[in-house]
């Protein structure tokens, strides 16, 4: 018998965006490597787009999605294709895959479990029943099967759950597999976050086994809606075994990945394994739907479904798992913020990005992550995406150091140094004379002298609200993206100037701690980035002590003396803010995970954590736009809500 050849397709799509969805779709259902597959899998929401937020409510999403399936459902008739959109069915909009062939819509599937945690708001704008359905629609003039089916060819049978379906406790999948299904297709829309992948492997590897079937999941890929990174990497999964893996965090608009299967292995795999499940479900037996006989109507002689690739029995797939390379934690997040970045630069349609580059690791780490980019870019997509994209690649990052009396001459040389070795444009400015001018006419109208005993904070902030209009104003002049380089740590205790340093267009760095944003330094220069080399300025900068550098140089600011260890600080706000623990629990754990720290300190670094973490949410609610890239962030908008007051603040 012949196998059977699936193609999984990820696909970097863009919110309302229906001539470019359809474009790219259409693009990937004619590609080399899906045209000869039986069936091709696209992700959930693809044609809308997954991020459409509350133009999901407008009817023209709808309506253009369903014009689009219109039109995709001509392209490949003698192929399976399932593509996701919204469907509008009685009072309620769905979450739906469609199941296309024989230039027909042959079923409409709406998802059973909404994601509604994190950063995922589902229930926001879906409907889902709370049991399987089975009923008929009239969907484009035609009756439409719409719930959920077993479908059967000739050769082999499958189901579809899409992407929450596979995450939860009672999956469709369990009760497909009992049911007869060969093969369980899970489109999905699943967010990045670094180590995810991981999950995703043991999640459709184990549900093979238990369910004696294949699985095939596809994602969505890039920076979709602003917020929110997919990362792509298709998995297929067989009785048991991660059979092959597409690659992740591509910066293509689209990539399939294929696979050839025997469903007599799977049969014979569920005839040794299979046996009545105890206690029974309580399921009805599920519609079939027959994909065996192209319709006429289409114009060409066809005898049924048939197996279009006729490979060889003793084909294998080793040779395209080269698509698979190990990333580390690092690597993860260097690849996914670069292409979070790429994709904001394209979609937002500006010329580069403009960085204030202080001589710190934040800063330094934008610099970096910009150069990465831009290679990874190029690297494929060939050397003139940027030109195509009419943008000038050597002023793609533009840089300026903004000085004060209390800026050391070390740090302005690390930023020079590093913007030489990154090849971008440098400048360095005085600002002394603005933040002078700025005090003075508030000591007019006050009628009293500002000093750093009476008025340190307010002395402080004043610089790098200075800063803060000049270097918008070199972003405006280069057509640009102004980055914001604050980290999480110092979002979660408002170490940040509004209206100063918090500028921004987009901040890239605020989904992760400083704790690791370090570590990825110290990563770089022991060499085991592959998307980035060791570099000198990087090596003293390392050297030195992290410092806001707002305060006198007789001083000594540091970070760490202002507000606490790094690691104490991370740890803390995991424990609170993630881990949900109490004050009693945490500090035990603190005691336990940092036995050299008396318990009066830790005690006082936790009662300063909660205080400043409650009066810092409005500052969190006006943070420019961020990526979210650990199992949890603290942007209000995608992905924790806090009260801005209340009895903590």
């Amino acid at each position: 018998m012949s196998k059977i050849k699936i193609a999984a397709v990820t696909l970097n799509t863009t919110p309302l965006d229906f001539k470019g969805n359809y474009e790219s779709i259409a693009k990937a259902i004619t590609s080399p490597e899906a045209k000869n597959a039986d069936c091709i899998l696209f992700p959930e929401l693809c044609i809308s787009g997954y991020g459409c937020e509350d133009a999901f409510y407008k009817p023209y999403v709808w309506t253009r999605s369903e014009d689009i399936l219109r039109e995709l459902k001509t392209l490949a008739p003698h192929q399976i294709v399932m593509v996701g959109l919204p469907v509008f069915v009685d009072s309620f909009l769905y979450n739906c895959m469609a199941v296309l062939y024989g230039s027909k819509v042959v079923a409409l599937v709406p998802k059973l479990n909404l994601a509604n945690t994190g950063v995922h708001y589902e229930r926001r704008w879906f409907h889902s029943e709370s049991e399987f359905i089975n009923k008929t629609i009239n969907y484009s003039g035609e009756p439409v099967p719409f719930g959920h089916f077993i479908f059967q060819t000739p050769n082999w049978n499958f189901g579809v759950e899409i992407c929450e379906d596979s995450w939860s406790v009672q999956k469709p999948a369990t009760t497909y597999s009992l049911q007869g299904i060969d093969v369980l297709f899970s489109p999905g829309a699943s967010h990045f976050a670094i180590d995810k992948q991981n999950i995703r492997r043991q999640i459709f590897t184990e549900s093979s086994r238990n369910q004696c079937n294949l699985q095939v999941f596809t994602n969505l890929s890039g920076n979709e809606s602003g917020r929110i990174i997919f990362e792509g990497g298709a998995i297929f999964a067989s009785l048991g075994n991660l059979v092959k893996e597409g690659p992740r965090l591509t910066f293509t608009p689209f990539h399939v990945t294929s696979y050839s299967f025997d469903p007599m292995e799977i049969r014979a795999a569920k005839a040794r394994s299979f046996r009545d499940p105890k206690p029974k479900l309580q399921v009805g037996e599920f519609t079939k739907i027959n994909l065996g006989t192209v319709p006429q109507a289409i114009g060409k002689d066809s005898l049924g479904f048939s197996v279009l690739d006729k490979r060889k029995e003793t084909e294998t797939n080793a040779d395209e798992n080269s698509n698979f390379i190990h990333l580390s934690s690092f690597e993860e997040f260097t690849r996914a913020v670069c292409l979070g970045l790429f994709d904001y630069l394209r979609k937002s349609r500006t010329k580069g990005f403009t960085l204030s580059l202080s001589g710190g690791a934040d800063s330094a780490t934008c610099a970096l992550l910009v150069t990465a980019m831009k290679e990874i870019a190029k690297q494929e997509n060939g050397d003139s995406i940027f030109s195509s994209l009419g943008i000038e690649e050597k002023n793609l990052l533009v840089t300026i150091y903004q000085k004060t009396e209390n800026n050391s001459s070390l740090t302005e040389e690390i930023a020079k140094a590093l913007s030489e070795e990154l090849g971008c444009p440098f400048y360095s400015i005085s600002i002394d004379r603005a933040v002078e001018t700025s005090v003075e006419l508030i000591e007019s109208v006050l009628g009293k002298t500002l000093n750093w005993k009476e008025h340190d904070l307010p002395l402080q902030n004043i610089q790098a609200r200075v800063r803060s209009p000049l270097v918008w104003l070199l972003a405006n002049l280069n057509g640009h993206l102004l980055l914001s380089t604050g980290n999480r740590s110092e979002a979660s205790v408002g170490y940040t100037t509004m209206d100063g340093d918090s500028s921004g267009s987009i901040a890239p760095l605020a989904g992760v701690s400083k704790e690791f944003l370090l570590d990825w330094l110290d990563d770089i220069q022991n060499g085991n980035n592959r998307f980035l080399s060791p570099k000198d300025s990087i090596r003293t900068l390392r050297n030195t002590k992290p410092t806001a550098e707002l305060k006198p140089l007789s001083e000594h600011q540091e970070d760490e003396k202002d507000l606490m260890p790094y690691p104490i600080l991370q740890s803390i706000e995991r424990k609170l803010v993630f881990l949900a623990q109490t004050d009693e629990d945490c500090l035990e754990n603190l005691n336990q995970e940092f036995p050299w720290e008396t318990s009066e300190n830790l005690s006082a670094y936790l009662k300063k954590f909660k205080k400043l973490f409650g009066i810092s949410q409005w500052k969190r609610e006006r943070l420019p736009p961020s990526f979210h890239l650990d199992d949890y962030g603290l942007d209000p908008k995608s992905s924790y809500r806090y009260p801005i007051l209340s009895k903590e603040t």
